[in-house]
């Protein structure tokens, strides 16, 4: 007895890897990346310290920190800290679109630098791929511009 042709995308010999298309990467919401940063161990510390210096500057951003802080229950210490911090970083998901770029746009840059950068070397956020590519071939002597 002859089975028909499966009709399976798994069972087709003639697709490859390479003949699907290729989709444009999702930009990564920052705030998702905040997140993420909060509940690593490792990168916890340095951003509770850039949102500490974040809301220590800007007086939006104070009474923003103080309404998510306020929400804290059952928590002391770090532990209520990072829970601030948690719902401060959600509460900038929901703002307006008028009112988000700027916060935005602070918290992106600062996950770039935590979540790419060594110590002293902070990750750039939007990096130039042709000056780089024009550093490759530039002479180790030559100053850079």
């Amino acid at each position: 007895m002859q089975h028909g042709h499966s009709t399976r995308r798994w069972a087709d010999p003639r697709r490859t890897v390479g003949d699907s298309a290729s989709r444009p990467a999702r930009p990564v919401d920052p705030v998702v990346m905040a997140l993420n940063l909060l509940n690593g161990p490792r990168t916890r510390a340095a951003l509770l310290k850039a949102v500490e210096e974040r809301v220590k500057t800007d007086a939006e951003e104070r009474r923003r920190f103080a309404a998510a802080a306020g929400r804290v229950q059952g928590a002391t210490g770090e532990q209520a800290l990072t829970q601030a911090v948690g719902n401060y970083l959600r509460d900038l998901s929901r703002l307006p679109e008028a009112g988000r770029s700027g916060p935005y746009l602070w918290l992106a840059e600062t996950v770039a630098i935590l979540a790419g950068g060594r110590p002293g070397q902070p990750a750039p956020l939007l990096r130039d791929p042709r000056a780089e590519a024009e550093a490759l071939f530039r002479p180790r002597g030559a100053a850079s511009a």
